[in-house]
């Protein structure tokens, strides 16, 4: 170890530090893979991906007219439902008949098993004979109501969805006869959803038509449910296109905004039975839910109808809770419109755009220390960001109200970026800088820049408010801990420091990519979102991300090549800023225009690149070229990091 330099660790202290590194580089890059290797979502069905909510007729419309019948039906899709369901049971001549029970003795005027009659014998019993209306009649006793036969369904509706479940009462012989009827009358199209509650049902419907889609029984929905609780679910294959479920079962709530959400993520309907009160319909509805089973397709209709007038939507939370803040930004531009220019002026200045022209023109031109700082900050924070956004996922005011748009944003709303930068960058220079002025002017723009956001309608109050208290959060933690960073930093090797840099962008990216997996085919219902795959995608982290890491090893680099000293001649300082932003122009704008953009691996690997080059090329490779050029001189960097007030050269300690 060098004598001027007493705290220098020993070989064995160097190995295990990069040994350590090396491992935890490892496992993020493991758990980003793993993120990579979530399953695809099913293709959407497409008679359910046409809806925003499908009414599906419990039985047909069994709450206006007797169940399983032909008027049932009929009456269900005049009230308004797109899809019949029905029950299937097996006659004794092996005909599949629409009846729920096992036996006929509930529906009907007669007594006995299915199983036990021919399909003759049960269509001549009155299934109009026990149905009441809500007065206790029976308007349909002796009027030839029927059972009907599946043959006579798929002709009477060849174009109507259908759901049909297979009852278990008459055993397994039900399976076989209904799979013919199927392709016997075409209808493997995905226009018929086989159901039941015993997956052993499915599976030789499953395998003999694999283009029917099937729902998923209890057997199968537990596993799912537990998943999507430990958010699991995404690594999970599900075997059907649909859960079929009750809004509760044992006294746990099934049907849940997080349950749909991870249903959706998989490509699967949540479709709730049998739900006939409008007070439970907006409730599934608020929780996300994808059709509902019923008795009364009409009120469905109602309820539908009376939330697209009232919200502008009919699945999801309620969004009139904002209604008091929309109105507000509403307000804002109309009695102050010719502020808008000014407040559209002073986001900027909490723009990224800005930031990386701001930065490294510091950083090169006016104070190494400063802009090293900030830098680090910027970056950290912007990932910071990213991460919450894809953990709220909550919408902005422009995305309910696109006319209130007076910027264009794609991201999540919560937190305000601008709001969390803002406050992380500009209050990183309140700490850094003395003159009480410049303070008291800092942390007013920090003010205008987060107002700026509400009235330009694309953040709500309490999007400012988390962003400022986030920023705050990192400008504690920054401050805190920057002297225990900088002195180890200052006793590891270059590639310790190397490998550091690489690491932290990874711990920032593996928790996007996982976040961001989960959302993956998640809709969001408002009006306003034109880009869904950028605003759940994991790109918006990637890429801060990427450019933390270059930018840290390119500091490492130069370091072996001397470092660089900020100060020279104005003219110097000149020419450095201009060459350094044609590089970041050539590299940036260059590598943007080959590499292809998206939300897959690979365009997340090559973002990586693209950025890492980036923050590399400002940290150190310009640098270089700049005392290579004679537009600087060199200055060793380790001192630098030790001491936060160090500015000047000095010489490095030996045994680095």
């Amino acid at each position: 170890m060098g004598e001027g330099y007493p705290h220098e660790p020993s070989r064995r202290q160097r190995r295990r530090t990069i040994r350590r590194l090396s491992i935890t580089l490892a496992v993020l890059a493991g758990l980003i893979a793993a993120a990579w290797l979530q399953v695809e979502p099913n293709p959407p069905l497409e008679h359910f991906a046409d809806r925003e909510v499908s009414i599906i007729a419990h039985a047909g419309a069994q709450g206006h007219a007797p169940p399983n019948t032909m008027e049932a039906f009929d009456a269900a899709v005049e009230l308004g439902a797109d899809t019949l369901e029905m029950d299937l049971q097996v006659t004794a001549d092996d005909r599949i008949v629409t009846i729920h029970d096992g036996t006929v003795d509930r529906t009907t005027d007669g007594s006995g098993a299915v199983a036990d009659l021919t399909l003759e014998q049960v269509q001549a019993l009155d299934a109009g004979h026990a149905w009441e209306d809500p007065d206790g009649d029976t308007p349909f006793r002796g009027q030839g109501v029927r059972h009907a036969a599946l043959s006579e369904v798929f002709e009477a509706f060849p174009d109507t969805p259908l759901v049909i479940e297979l009852k278990t009462d008459g055993g397994t012989d039900i399976i076989q006869p209904t799979i013919d009827l199927i392709d016997d009358f075409g209808r493997d199209d995905g226009s018929v959803v086989v159901a039941s509650f015993d997956e052993n049902y499915l599976v030789p419907v499953r395998e003999q038509l694999p283009r029917v889609p099937t729902n998923m029984p209890e057997s199968e929905t537990h596993g799912f449910y537990v998943r999507q609780l430990v958010g699991l679910h995404p690594w999970w294959t599900p075997p059907g296109e649909v859960f079929q479920v009750p809004e509760e079962f044992d006294g746990r709530q099934v049907v849940t905004p997080r349950f749909t959400r991870a249903a959706e993520r998989l490509g699967v309907d949540v479709q709730v039975w049998t739900v006939n009160d409008p007070e439970q319909m907006h409730r599934i509805l608020d929780a996300g839910a994808h059709g509902i089973l019923t008795d009364y397709p009409d009120r469905v209709v109602d309820v539908l109808a009376e939330r697209e007038a009232e919200r502008g939507m009919v699945r999801g939370p309620d969004p009139r809770r904002y209604d008091g803040q929309l109105d507000r930004a509403e307000r804002l531009q109309d009695t102050a419109q010719w502020l808008t220019p000014v407040w559209a002026v002073v986001t900027f200045l909490g723009d990224e755009e800005f930031y990386l022209l701001l930065l490294p023109l510091t950083y090169w031109a006016f104070s190494r220390r400063i802009g090293l700082r900030l830098g680090v900050m910027l970056l950290l924070s912007a990932s910071v960001n990213g991460l919450l956004k894809l953990t709220f996922t909550t919408p902005r005011p422009s995305f309910l109200r696109p006319e209130l748009a007076e910027v264009t944003e794609t991201s999540f709303g919560l937190p305000s970026g601008h709001a969390q930068n803002a406050t992380a960058i500009w209050g990183l220079l309140v700490a850094l800088l003395r003159p009480w002025p410049v303070r008291v002017g800092l942390v007013a723009l920090i003010a205008a820049i987060a107002w700026s956001r509400i009235h330009l309608g694309v953040h709500f109050l309490e999007d400012m408010v988390v962003g400022v208290g986030a920023g705050l959060v990192l400008l504690a933690a920054f401050l805190a801990l920057q002297g225990r960073f900088a002195r180890w930093w200052a006793r590891v090797t270059t590639g310790a420091r190397v490998l550091a840099s690489l690491a932290a962008s990874l711990a920032l990216i593996a928790p996007a990519t996982l976040l961001s997996g989960r959302l993956q085919n998640v809709g969001f219902d408002w009006t306003g979102v034109t880009d869904a795959a950028a605003m759940t995608g994991a790109s918006g982290v990637v890429g801060p991300a990427a450019a933390l890491a270059g930018f840290g090893a390119g500091v490492a680099l130069l370091d072996v090549g001397g470092g660089f000293d900020h100060r020279g001649p104005v003219w110097k300082r000149a020419v450095r800023v201009l060459l350094g932003l044609v590089g970041v122009a050539v590299i940036f704008l260059g590598l943007g225009a080959v590499f292809p953009s998206g939300e897959q691996p690979l365009e997340l690997v090559l973002r990586y690149v693209r950025y890492g080059l980036v923050g590399a090329w400002v940290g150190g490779l310009a640098p270089w070229l700049f005392v290579r050029l004679g537009l600087a001189v060199a200055a060793p960097e380790r001192a630098a990091a030790v001491d936060p007030s160090f500015d000047q050269p000095t010489t490095r300690p030996t045994g680095g």
